[in-house]
């Protein structure tokens, strides 16, 4: 069976994952780079995206693949 889960890679070294879209709230985790993570879903340049235990936004700018 094929997923109807969106997938990305991390393009850039060291993106940090925000609590919130904007760079201004609480950082979460630094991601690095080829990190392969599910998104839950995207608003203007930003993503929500899931990596292991972690759930937070990176910029749209960061991320490879189908969005």
């Amino acid at each position: 069976q094929l997923s109807k889960k969106k997938a990305a890679l991390i393009l850039d070294n060291r993106v940090v994952m925000f609590k919130s879209s904007t760079i201004y709230s609480k950082p979460l985790v630094i991601l690095e780079k080829g990190r392969l993570c599910l998104i839950t879903k995207c608003k203007d340049d930003w993503c929500k995206i899931k990596v292991e235990k972690y759930s937070g936004w990176v910029e749209k700018k960061s991320l490879w693949g189908n969005l």
